[in-house]
């Protein structure tokens, strides 16, 4: 018995050093396996119908990972590179003398109050500051972006092969009832789908048309303002109204009118507009993500994995909502259902 507990003890505090190391290999890597496994998830729809189609599992993997890598990867290092070099630039050439003139066009209007000359200064400094970081963080190392993609491919290569084991596997180990491991499977394709199409593609959507609306009028920087729309689309309401609603005012008080009604009508009608017609179609009520979780999720997941955040950071926020939904449902409320069901049977006896 002693050398049964000594040897039980043994493996247990192998298996712990094991897993701390295998922790250290796997971290720096984290975010790629991530989005390997979001992406695979949200993609493999097409992929089914893609080996429906062919009939090769093998061919229709490669197949998809190519179109991902085509529409999505090289773009964005395209995208990255002229974020940092007009991020760079804009605050280079800034000019405060439009803040200025619509702090005091504000200031006339609202009063002394609403005067923010004294903020404008370091709001430029956070804004310089945290949209270089979140770029410069993505674009860091190309040798380590080129081994990351590795393996986030290589990863979802065998996730379009293997995908169905997988899921299988992975409620085996789950320490949770059937009904309720059916459930969380459920809820995470919902997630994954409300979160990449109704929420990232969206705002990814609105941030590249407002980047046209102002490189097709002519203002500055489109991919950084378009960056910043694309962040600001998560917030309810106002969203991208915050960047192109200013410009069009700074553009009408600079005189040129028709250009800051036409950047307003475009923002409205088209940057804001496809939110209200694009988003209930994606996704279905049981998919939505609460305008606030989705908010937090992108901005922390910036400030803590860099651009690709975005999609990191309000799926993970999504998925611990949903966990603490089942740990309440499981412990909080059925022990005050218990605890009320006790109290009822004492008063019967009682009685």
């Amino acid at each position: 018995m002693e050398g049964e507990k000594i040897s039980k003890y043994a493996f247990i505090v192998l298996l712990l050093v094991l897993l701390y190391f295998s922790f250290i290999l796997v971290k720096p890597f984290f975010t790629y396996i991530f989005m390997a496994l979001i992406l695979t998830i949200s993609v493999y729809p097409f992929y089914n119908w893609m080996q429906k189609l062919i009939k090769r599992k093998k061919i229709s993997s490669l197949i998809v990972i190519l179109l991902i890598l085509l529409i999505i990867i090289i773009p964005s290092f395209f995208v990255v590179s002229s974020l940092v070099k007009q991020t760079v630039n804009l605050i280079s050439s800034f000019d405060s003398s439009y803040f200025e003139k619509v702090n005091s066009y504000i200031v006339r209007a609202l009063g002394p109050k609403a005067d923010l000359s004294a903020n404008l200064d370091q709001v430029l400094i956070n804004i310089k500051d945290f949209i270089l970081k979140s770029t410069f963080s993505l674009a860091g190392s190309v040798a380590d972006i080129g081994l990351g993609l590795f393996i986030m491919f290589f990863i979802m290569y065998y996730g379009f092969k293997e995908g169905d084991d997988w899921a299988s596997k992975a409620s085996s180990v789950l320490p949770l009832n059937k009904i309720r491991k059916e459930k969380l499977l459920e809820k995470v394709k919902e997630v994954t789908k409300s979160v990449i199409y109704g929420q990232v593609f969206i705002a990814l959507l609105q941030g590249t048309l407002g980047g046209i609306g102002f490189f097709a009028l002519g203002l500055k920087s489109p991919v950084f303002w378009g960056f910043i729309m694309s962040v600001l689309a998560f917030l309810p309401v106002v969203g991208t109204g915050l960047v192109w609603g200013p410009a069009g005012i700074i553009e009408i008080i600079n005189g040129n009118t028709i250009g800051g009604i036409a950047l307003i009508l475009y923002g409205l009608l088209i940057v804001s507009g496809i939110d209200y017609l694009i988003r209930p179609k994606i996704i279905s009520g049981k998919g939505r993500i609460h305008p606030i979780i989705a908010l937090i999720g992108v901005l922390g997941g910036l400030k803590v994995f860099g651009l690709i955040g975005i999609i990191i950071g309000p799926v993970i926020a999504a998925l611990f909502v949903i966990m603490a939904e089942f740990f309440f449902e499981d412990y909080v409320k059925n022990n005050k259902d218990d605890k009320h069901v006790i109290k009822n049977n004492r008063r019967k006896n009682s009685a």
